[in-house]
């Protein structure tokens, strides 16, 4: 397992797997002790990782999942929340951040124009519901949970959740979602279509894999062009 220098466990893994017709790049967002929830350090990784998969044109797909039993992610990390934001911005920093900027969990602004896959085997909440949505095809297991739990704590959605929630879900589902932070099963969030297949316990990430091999295999420009038009559309 890869570690940082100081020998602690390095929270963001990645790997690139090559397969018939393309390549993977699996991301395990890796601080199972905290479920999985971000930091600034953490935050930076996934940037990096963001931008590596979407830059290098020989990788095909991207699969985002969560080390552990217990989460996906849990959301921001609220011990480091000052190194996700800068607490004191004025409104102009703030202004510029919103335009400029690449998104506090770790770029989530990056539209992606490739496949993205994202895989929930427990909590998904707050931001982590979030990194959640950015998956173009989302799985879950049956023991996940979804919900905007930022409510309790005051903090808003600020990496996507207020634009993906109602595309994907419509606005009857999201406004609830959003408005009281209710938590949800993956079997109502499959009902919903938030989640587009379900996955019993412990094949999640299995399935998102052998997801993303069939991707690969496929024609691949075709694919792009379409996924480009409905995301750009």
């Amino acid at each position: 397992m890869p570690q940082t220098a100081g020998g602690t466990q390095q929270p963001v893994l990645i790997a690139r797997h090559d397969v018939e017709g393309g390549a993977i790049l699996q991301i395990t967002l890796n601080r199972p002790e905290s479920h999985n929830a971000v930091d600034g350090f953490m935050a930076k990784l996934l940037l990096e990782a963001w931008r590596v998969f979407r830059d290098d044109e020989s990788l095909t797909v991207a699969v985002l999942h969560g080390a552990g039993e217990k989460a996906f992610c849990s959301g921001a990390d609220l011990k480091g929340l000052n190194t996700l934001a800068h607490l004191g911005a004025t409104r102009e920093e703030i202004n510029a951040y919103v335009e400029h900027g690449t998104g506090p969990m770790g770029g989530t602004r990056i539209v992606q124009t490739k496949p993205v896959i994202t895989m929930a085997q427990g909590y998904a909440y707050a931001g982590g519901l979030e990194l959640f949505c950015h998956g173009h095809i989302r799985l879950a297991e049956r023991g996940a949970s979804f919900s905007v739990a930022c409510r309790r704590w005051g903090v808003p959605l600020v990496d996507g959740g207020t634009v993906y929630l109602p595309r994907l879900v419509g606005w009857g589902p999201a406004l609830p979602l959003i408005i009281t932070g209710q938590r949800i099963t993956a079997e109502r969030a499959y009902q919903l279509g938030l989640v587009w297949e379900l996955c019993e316990a412990g094949q999640g990430l299995d399935r998102a894999m052998d997801m993303a091999r069939q991707i690969c295999r496929q024609p691949r420009e075709a694919m792009l062009a379409d996924l480009n038009s409905a995301v750009h559309g």
